[in-house]
């Protein structure tokens, strides 16, 4: 249902549904600079998880920092077009969008998952 660069976007820059959620928050106010506090209280989550998200923004050049503040700035108009598909494909899709971040391969979990496959010898 949803374009195969919406999917790719989804998989590579946001990681889990509140990675979105707060992409989406960053998104709708992109002059305002965010404290890690603000965030973790507007989007009653946890200071550990809005950090994360934040530095998973950073390598994917999808926010700024500044003074220990946040704010979103897509690096390139592409990235910022990629950002305004997904906003939109969330906005009709919901549903798809978080079943396609629910579904994504999970590195991490597969690379452990490796650690105990048996090796034919």
């Amino acid at each position: 249902m949803l374009p195969e660069d919406v999917v790719n976007f989804i998989r590579s820059s946001i990681g889990s549904i509140w990675a979105l959620e707060q992409l989406l928050l960053l998104h709708r106010e992109p002059n305002r600079v965010w404290s890690v506090e603000e965030l973790t209280r507007e989007l009653r989550s946890s200071l550990g998880i809005v950090t994360g998200v934040l530095m998973q923004f950073e390598r994917v050049a999808l926010v700024e920092q500044g003074e220990g503040c946040y704010r979103y700035r897509a690096a390139t108009p592409e990235l910022e077009a990629q950002v305004e598909r997904l906003v939109s494909h969330y906005a009709q899709f919901p549903l798809a969008v978080m079943q396609t971040i629910l579904l994504a391969p999970n590195h991490k979990i597969q690379l452990f998952a490796d650690a105990f496959r048996l090796k034919k010898e």
